[in-house]
């Protein structure tokens, strides 16, 4: 929840930008310092087309991003419900008019990190100058499908905060259907150890995030030896990493499809005796509750499927 506050502070002071900055850099690396700068000189000078704009349109004009801002506050400081997907479709066209400054962001440290990625295969696997291309083209052309994914839910009038949450989340130092195209520029041992390399590096992943969903639902409802084995079956065809017919897990069954977030709880929730079902419903209901009020103490109130938030399902 206090991720979320964050995001909704952001959203209400008009600093959208400055979270997609913060999003796109890598940790470790950073960023160097003439790139900032001119990230900094674009920011002005769109802040600077926005202000001539605004003064243009003048006060009898069209409704822009202020004016929505200001309604919002107003009906908060009138104890009026305002949503966080109000917050967001009022923002829209701000982050419609800075969508060229937050691709540029993305696009740098994109290159950034396929340069790093390439260079490191490169050495290890001893890449022609055509092999390390055809990577670094891959790396380019999963950034512009993240970009497109943010730019679809920006542009949409349907779309709400959850799509926004969702839309930034994500890791862009992605490495996920690597092994396409690796499997086509590798053979014999090397593509062998890459392959090998990367299933024990999914696995663990998938594992990990398994084991930690299982120890907090066996907090809530204290599952049996049986219902461990199921639960953490579903919940690992539920992981991020998750691949049909790569992962064999006791409990697992037939079916190995993955699962969304609302088919693995439901999944769940059909493994649980009526009496666990119960505590589960409850203390699910418990923490909305308590999400609810905290939204409530600055006047907002949770978006439409505010479940589907990281972190949100038990």
């Amino acid at each position: 929840m206090k991720q979320a506050m964050g995001l909704i502070i952001g959203l209400l002071i008009g600093v959208v930008g400055a979270l997609m900055f913060s999003r796109s850099l890598p940790a470790e690396e950073g960023t160097p310092e003439e790139r900032i700068e001119d990230l900094q000189q674009d920011l002005k000078q769109a802040q600077r087309k926005v202000q001539i704009l605004e003064a243009q349109v003048g006060r009898s004009g069209p409704r822009g991003v202020k004016d929505g801002v200001r309604d919002i506050m107003q009906d908060i400081r009138e104890g009026k419900e305002v949503s966080l997907d109000d917050v967001f479709a009022t923002m829209k066209p701000w982050m419609r008019n800075m969508a060229p400054l937050f691709d540029r962001m993305r696009e740098i440290n994109q290159e950034d990190w396929a340069d790093q990625m390439t260079g490191e295969w490169s050495r290890k696997y001893d890449l022609t100058d055509a092999e390390q291309e055809q990577l670094r083209t891959w790396f380019l052309q999963k950034n512009k499908e993240k970009g497109a994914e943010f730019s679809r839910v920006v542009n949409s009038d349907t779309t709400g905060f959850v799509d926004f949450v969702q839309a930034t989340e994500y890791e862009w130092r992605d490495t996920k259907g690597i092994e396409d195209v690796m499997g086509n520029i590798l053979e014999g041992e090397e593509l062998a150890d890459f392959q090998e390399q990367r299933a024990q590096q999914g696995a663990e992943q998938v594992q990990n995030e398994a084991n930690r969903g299982l120890s907090r639902l066996d907090q809530m409802v204290e599952l049996d030896d049986d219902q461990q084995d199921q639960v953490f079956a579903i919940l690992a065809r539920g992981a991020e990493e998750y691949q049909p017919g790569k992962f064999d897990y006791d409990g697992m069954g037939a079916d190995e499809s993955a699962l969304d977030r609302r088919a693995r709880d439901e999944a769940i929730r059909n493994v649980l005796r009526p009496d666990q079902q119960v505590e589960f419903d409850a203390v699910r209901e418990a923490r909305r509750e308590e999400a609810e009020k905290e939204m409530s103490r600055v006047g907002l109130s949770l978006p439409k499927n505010w479940d589907l938030l990281e972190g949100q399902s038990f």
